[in-house]
């Protein structure tokens, strides 16, 4: 393969800029393209080192690539943690149309990969546009935010040897938080009655709250209520969920059922759900830091199936 191109592509959505980087193959265009979407946190285009690999995967097979700093992160403005899961899926879609706008690219041969939360947001809009060329959740949960809290809590504080008493207790709390938020209770509040008390205990990096900012964050995840099968049972074009059985944060095998069952039953002709063995959350053998073999070459040989070849 030839020489991959970078062009810097920003974009607005709403009052912020969103700054990131479209990557072409060496082959002739117009190209497929992929839409890469992180998961939680304050990440950048790259994910902090996270997307390379992957995106590299994609370019060999001719398809382009682009993903965008958070608001607040790199090159965007704003601020990440005003936005849930549903102001993220409206900057993913604004996304999409830029891409389908860009003269480098075939409009109708666009899909989306998503890690970890980015795989809620890639159910959400396979869901709303049907004319994907294809979907890719990687640790894309199929149960809700407040469950996923849970879980991810209760099991890597087993995984890291807590006691039970503490993990008791570290659950107790983020169910308080959970409460709190739907109940609508202010920062000062939260503050007071849960977070000040809390903050010298052991497990409470589990779901920290810094500031006023942090829990207007929390808040607007909790209260979106997101429900992954509602989604599911609206998604026909073609969908990859892969997942790492040794994932501490999501229920790897739970999820890959809930998958199987809500895409046999929206009609779904083409869905693909594998868990790998030896994967941890990030699809990695969690020693050496490494994708699990086998995982790079799956996720860019099945995308390359229902894109490469059928451009315009």
């Amino acid at each position: 393969m030839g020489t991959t191109i970078a062009h810097e592509v920003n974009f607005p959505w709403g009052d912020d800029r969103l700054a990131g980087t479209l990557y072409l193959p060496a082959s002739p265009p117009p190209h497929p393209a992929v839409l890469m979407l992180q998961g939680s946190g304050p990440a950048d285009r790259d994910s902090g080192g996270y997307f390379p690999p992957i995106r590299e995967t994609f370019l060999s097979r001719g398809i382009a690539t682009y993903s965008f700093d958070k608001p607040g992160i790199g090159g965007s403005s704003g601020d990440w943690r005003r936005y849930a899961l549903a102001g993220r899926t409206d900057q993913a879609l604004a996304a999409i149309a830029l891409l389908r706008a860009h003269e480098a690219i075939d409009p109708q041969r666009i899909g989306v990969w998503g890690q970890s939360q980015g795989g809620w947001l890639v159910q959400m809009l396979a869901a709303r546009l049907p004319d994907l060329a294809f979907a890719i959740a990687n640790s894309g949960a199929t149960i809700g935010v407040e469950e996923q809290d849970l879980y991810g809590c209760e099991h890597t504080m087993r995984a890291e040897g807590k006691s039970e008493e503490q993990i008791e207790r570290a659950l107790a709390f983020i169910n308080a938080v959970h409460a709190a938020a739907l109940r609508g209770d202010d920062y000062a509040s939260v503050e007071r009655q849960l977070l000040a008390p809390a903050r010298g205990e052991p497990w409470y990096g589990y779901l920290s709250v810094d500031d006023e900012e942090d829990w207007g964050g929390i808040s607007r995840f909790v209260t979106e209520r997101y429900e992954p099968t509602e989604a599911l049972a609206r998604v026909h074009c073609p969908f990859l969920a892969l997942f790492g059985a040794l994932d501490v944060l999501v229920p790897a095998w739970k999820c890959a059922a809930i998958y199987n069952q809500s895409l046999r039953a929206a009609g779904n002709q083409d869905a693909t759900i594998v868990v790998f063995p030896q994967g941890n959350h990030r699809i990695l053998l969690a020693e050496a830091g490494e994708f699990v073999p086998g995982y790079l070459d799956l996720l860019g040989d099945w995308a390359a199936r229902r894109i490469v070849g059928r451009g315009r």
